[in-house]
């Protein structure tokens, strides 16, 4: 826990003598790291790696950085607006943590978050569309095809995948990250290097402005802002919905277990709540009963309020009545000309 915590100083530039001392070692590693993408690469262009082809079109959302982007609602959103246009899509995923193997579609029913994963059974409940996990992406999208009759397949965090072929790469970047940030891990937070951003069909930027080499590194590729709406609060204890604007001005434990949890602290500060404790828990975090008894003994807050990605993870577990969870949707600037491109790159194939 305290390197991660050190590491995410040092990429903020919040830790400016432990990234002078850190430097050369970190851009050493950092140097390792990038000969073997390029290597990576090498073996896929040259066909020593395989790369399928999937009986229907594949549109890839993902990311260069190691998360926090937000990507997991676009999925939800561009997989929703592609239903409405006639298609019949099914979203692909890895099913980070997942305690299930094998390739397998989420019943989202009788499935938990230790099973089928977090963001593939929030997706499955959320989009009530096929959710295909599992490590092999081209099982998963014929899967889709045969049993539930998908003609599009959406590939979760797709960026990095290099073994099925590709329609459509849509990236998302955090337009907030900061310059010491974009170098490649572990010096950064990059698990690919900025120049891969020229690739993408489309890019989706949120959380500010991209930085001025993102913007040259992309020159040329589509861009649309991707801004993240609330929806509605949930209570833990009985799914009770309440609207979101009841915690103006209400004193809030913030928490949650994200790539970025600045960012949903941030969004419930500009909703109006009063965030006077926060506690920040590593991505994909099982909670135990110990953290929720940690969570309801700050008498000094009338409310606690996490992700949906995480209420799912809490699921079955004893929870008092003032611990809800915000549902979020992502909104797109210009959303008909964002699918009409994705529709256009689709219709090439």
């Amino acid at each position: 826990m305290f390197m991660r915590e050190l590491m995410a100083c040092v990429w903020k530039g919040e830790a400016p003598f432990a990234r002078g001392v850190l430097y050369l070692p970190l851009l050493a590693l950092a140097c390792v790291y990038r000969a073997v993408l390029a290597v990576r690469e090498l073996c896929y262009a040259t066909q020593l790696f395989r790369v399928d082809r999937a009986p229907v079109p594949v549109i890839s959302v993902g990311n260069l950085s190691l998360g926090g982007t937000g990507k997991t609602p676009v999925v939800e959103r561009l997989a929703g607006m592609l239903k409405e246009r006639g298609f019949r899509p099914g979203i692909v995923t890895l099913g980070y943590g997942k305690a299930k193997k094998g390739v397998f579609a989420v019943d989202r029913n009788s499935d938990t978050a230790v099973g089928a994963g977090d963001e593939p059974l929030m997706l499955a409940r959320r989009t009530g569309l096929p959710v295909l996990v599992g490590k092999k992406r081209i099982e998963g999208i014929r899967r889709g095809v045969g049993d539930f009759g998908i003609d599009l397949a959406v590939l979760d965090d797709g960026a990095q995948v290099r073994s099925v072929r590709k329609d459509v790469e849509i990236v998302v970047l955090d337009g907030s990250a900061p310059g010491a940030a974009l170098h490649l891990f572990p010096l950064g937070f990059l698990r690919e290097p900025l120049e891969m951003a020229k690739k993408a069909d489309i890019i989706l930027v949120g959380k500010g402005e991209p930085d001025s080499r993102v913007r040259g590194w992309a020159a040329g590729v589509p861009v649309f802002r991707v801004r993240y709406r609330p929806l509605h609060l949930c209570r833990l204890s009985d799914r009770a919905t309440v609207d979101y604007r009841s915690m103006r001005g209400k004193r809030v434990l913030a928490f949650s277990g994200l790539g970025d949890n600045r960012s949903f602290f941030g969004l419930l500060r500009d909703i109006g709540a009063d965030v006077v404790e926060t506690l920040e828990f590593p991505d994909h975090y099982r909670y135990r009963a110990a953290d929720l008894a940690r969570i309801e003994s700050f008498h000094n807050v009338e409310m606690a309020v996490t992700t949906e990605k995480d209420a799912v993870r809490i699921e079955g577990m004893e929870t008092g009545g003032n611990i809800l969870y915000l549902c979020i949707e992502a909104e797109f600037d210009a959303p008909e000309a964002l699918i009409g491109r994705i529709c256009e790159k689709v219709r090439e194939r």
